[in-house]
């Protein structure tokens, strides 16, 4: 009967030692190793996120500078200007811009029409007055990137050596603030066309010293980049603006 008991005692002995190693075993695994897989962190997920975080970081810096890239564009406007803000230009602040400029420009679009509302009402000038309103949200992006387009083609055709990215960012600093400003100055009676007008050569000239900048072009080549197409579309639209008048 004795032996019996011994044997009894020495398996319970063991189990107990097998039960130690095992709960010790279980304490000693990973935060990972006890969590489901659907728990379980993925390290391509991590690396998403934090990529994620830092391009809003990014971005939002970069929202934070727009201000003083508008005031070293029209103030101090010079080759060495867009050559310091190339390396900073993303698809995300380009349409940022262009969406802000566009909701702006058809909201003082509205406030324009209000003001100087015509007596009579033609269907042209209610479909001209529709486009420089409402339609400048659509129009805005639309002609911008038409704009941009023709003059990247001729610019690489010169011998340019920028990116059509490179382009519309630097080109944003100088039409998206005078954009505004021109729908300011046409809330001025009698003036407002004149100083448009002015503003708009302004604006030609400074779009030289973008061209130079992100193409590498020499003056004279950035200035047809820029006159070709603008005088191109310029009596397209004349043309055309006779023709609906009539």
């Amino acid at each position: 009967m004795m032996p019996t008991i011994v044997a009894d005692n020495t398996v319970h002995g063991r189990i107990l030692e097998m039960d130690s190693v095992e709960r010790e075993t279980n304490m000693a695994r990973s935060p990972n190793q006890e969590k489901t897989p659907s728990e379980q962190t993925n390290p391509s997920d991590e690396i998403a996120l934090t990529t994620h975080e830092n391009s809003t970081a990014l971005v939002s810096a970069a929202l934070l500078r727009l201000p003083q890239h508008y005031f070293k564009a029209l103030l101090r406007p010079s080759v060495s200007t867009f050559v310091q803000d190339k390396g900073q230009a993303s698809w995300s602040l380009v349409w940022i811009q262009l969406l802000v400029w566009a909701v702006l420009d058809a909201a003082l679009g509205v406030l324009v029409n209000l003001i100087s509302r015509p007596t009579t009402s033609t269907p042209f000038q209610q479909f001209f007055a529709l486009a420089t309103s409402y339609g400048l949200v659509v129009l805005v992006p639309v002609l911008f990137f038409l704009l941009m387009g023709i003059v990247y083609l001729l610019a690489r055709s010169f011998g340019g050596q920028g990116t059509f990215l490179e382009q519309c960012n630097a080109s944003l600093y100088i039409q998206a603030p005078l954009g505004i400003l021109s729908k300011l100055l046409a809330l001025i009676p009698g003036v407002g066309r004149m100083l448009n007008s002015v503003l708009s050569l302004y604006g030609i000239a400074i779009q030289v010293f973008a061209i130079m900048a992100v193409h590498r072009l020499s003056r004279g080549k950035a200035i047809a980049t820029i006159l070709i197409p603008v005088v191109t579309i310029g009596a397209i639209a004349g043309v055309v603006f006779l023709l609906m008048k009539k």
